[in-house]
């Protein structure tokens, strides 16, 4: 069936225009989100260009970290294989500490065995030199550097043999000495005013390997002073003299 518009042709056009009303506003409410649209971009732009500042400023400070860094780091070049070199030479003073002779131990031993009628007129001691390749620990047969050191006493003691001997016996029990033997005694009327005997005492200079420790103990002021204290007690020729005027 065919449809048919009896309306005029005017009221026809009129039905199908968008009113004046209607127009305006949509217009305006799209003027409207458009204004909207446009400060939400002006308030992003400014938020990430505040940002920007932000980082640009953390970015140049951390670019005057990297360059003090790397100045500190020029400057400790020279040092960088440090570590390294302590690495290598720790073996060596490991076995110098290992397989040096206490000799502060000895002398304070010595002070306190020696008897009451009996005094040091000098010592002469060579100690075995140091050994940086004798192992750390080992069985106590083992434990004594090879060969032996020696130690030679002069001293006088009152007119009685006995005291020579006692200090011969007391010089056998110091953990030090070893094979201590009389190797002159004679008596003298007139040098003293009593008489007394003018003797000379060898023995054997023991050193025990790692008595004291096997390794060097870093890292702490109180160990630098002991090891220091021995280095000094320690330092020189093995050969050492030392004298006590008992007149």
């Amino acid at each position: 069936m065919r449809r048919i518009n009896l309306l005029p042709s005017e009221d026809r056009r009129r039905g199908v225009a968008i009113p004046a009303a209607t127009r305006s506003g949509i217009l305006g409410m799209l003027l409207i989100l458009g204004a909207l649209l446009l400060l939400v971009m002006i308030g992003l732009y400014l938020y990430y260009y505040i940002r920007l500042g932000n980082e640009e400023e953390q970015i140049a400070q951390l670019d005057q970290d990297i360059a003090r860094e790397q100045a500190r780091i020029q400057e400790l070049a020279p040092f960088r294989d440090l570590q390294a070199r302590l690495d290598a030479k720790k073996p060596i003073a490991d076995g110098i500490f290992r397989t040096r002779f206490p000799w502060d131990e000895f002398l304070r031993g010595l002070s306190f065995v020696i008897p009451e009628s009996t005094a040091l007129d000098s010592l002469v001691a060579q100690a075995t030199p140091i050994n940086i390749q004798a192992p750390a620990g080992g069985a106590p047969e083992v434990q004594n550097l090879e060969p032996p050191g020696n130690v030679t006493f002069t001293g006088v003691a009152l007119p009685d043999y006995q005291n020579v001997s006692d200090f011969i016996v007391r010089m056998n029990n110091l953990r030090f000495l070893a094979n201590a033997d009389l190797d002159s005694a004679e008596l003298d009327r007139e040098t003293f005013q009593e008489d007394a005997i003018n003797f000379e005492v060898g023995a054997d200079l023991v050193t025990r390997i790692g008595e004291n420790g096997d390794e060097v103990l870093l890292g702490t002021e109180e160990d630098g002073e002991g090891e220091n204290g021995a280095a000094d007690e320690g330092a020189g020729p093995p050969g050492a003299q030392a004298s006590r005027v008992g007149r």
